[in-house]
Parts: structure tokens; sequence; C-alpha cells
């Protein structure tokens, strides 16, 4: 699967000017793409949230060499009736040209997880909720009418990852 990233990378001044032993240091910032995430599997219950309980999402990021591995998990629980549980997993793996060139360096993640949840509303629509970390906000349908599995969900947008960059020799290269 193929991504659109934009990147922007802010270079130490030394590191230009000069192909000396300098320090280098660099922050990539990858705007990752929204995900898609849907709860698909019941794991308690009817199937049937009725708009009773709460949801929440998670997102972790690994970095993998030149890839960049998102980990998303929802999960909308019942807090009445019996209980129903409905999760679901989103898992994409995204590649990022530019950490090629740092396969010598030390290469981490300024922030690697995100979270965003909120109380079941009700099979009123989707509804936007601000999000924390990675996540900047998520657009969620918490209800819908009779079985919720496969039908409630959304998606999440995220805010720019920084990824930071140490290598021990600077180089003019390209």
């Amino acid at each position: 699967m193929k991504s659109s990233l934009l990147f922007t990378c802010s270079v130490c001044l030394a590191a230009l000017l000069s192909n000396t032993d300098l320090a280098a240091q660099k922050v990539l910032q990858v705007t990752l793409p929204d995900i898609e995430i849907i709860a698909n599997k019941v794991t308690k219950g009817d199937c049937d949230t009725y708009g009773l309980g709460d949801w929440k999402c998670t997102v972790k990021v690994v970095l993998d060499g030149p890839y960049l591995q998102v980990n998303s998990t929802i999960v909308f629980s019942e807090n009445a009736n019996d209980f129903t549980t409905i999760v679901g997993q989103n898992h994409q793996r995204i590649y990022v040209g530019e950490l090629e060139k740092c396969r010598h360096c030390n290469v981490v993640l300024d922030e690697e997880t995100g979270r965003v949840s909120g109380l079941n509303i009700g099979a009123r629509g989707y509804r936007w909720y601000n999000g924390q970390g990675l996540i900047r906000k998520a657009y969620i349908q918490t209800d819908d009418f009779g079985c919720d599995e496969g039908h409630v969900g959304g998606t999440i947008r995220f805010l720019p990852l920084k990824i930071l960059v140490d290598c021990a020799y600077a180089t003019t290269e390209d």
C-alpha cells in the first residue's frame, strides 16, 4: 500500500556548511495518512451497545528501519445490560525513504503514542473528538441501530510525527 507522506527536514547549519566530523542533528517531520478503524469483533455480549458506555482508541508507532509500523486499537464497551464489548484493529506499515539515509544514526520518535476516547452518544451519527499525543482528532460513530459490529468506529487524524535523527558524522551528500 502506497501512502502519501509529507516530509520536512531541518538540518543543523554546521552540517550544511562543512563536511567535517560534526554531529548532524535532523528532525524529520512526517504527516501520517488518516486511518480508518472499525470495531468488527464482538468479544462479549449481543453486539449492541445501546448508547450506554464509552469507547477508546489507542495508537502506537514503532520504528522498524526505514518503516513506521502504526498499530491502532479501538474498543467500545457497554456499561449496562449484557456489557457488550466490540473491538477493532488497524495495522499499517509506512515506508519513509528519508530514513534510508540514517542507517548509521541514532533515530528515535519524539512521540510514539496517541489516544482518543469518549462517551457512547447513541445512534446520532459521526462526531469529532479531540485526541491526545499523536492523535489530533477522530471522527467516530459510537452506536448504530441494531447490531453495532462492523458499524462503529471511524477516521483518526494525526498531528505531525517528529523523528529525531542524531548522526555521529555530518556529510554534505544528499
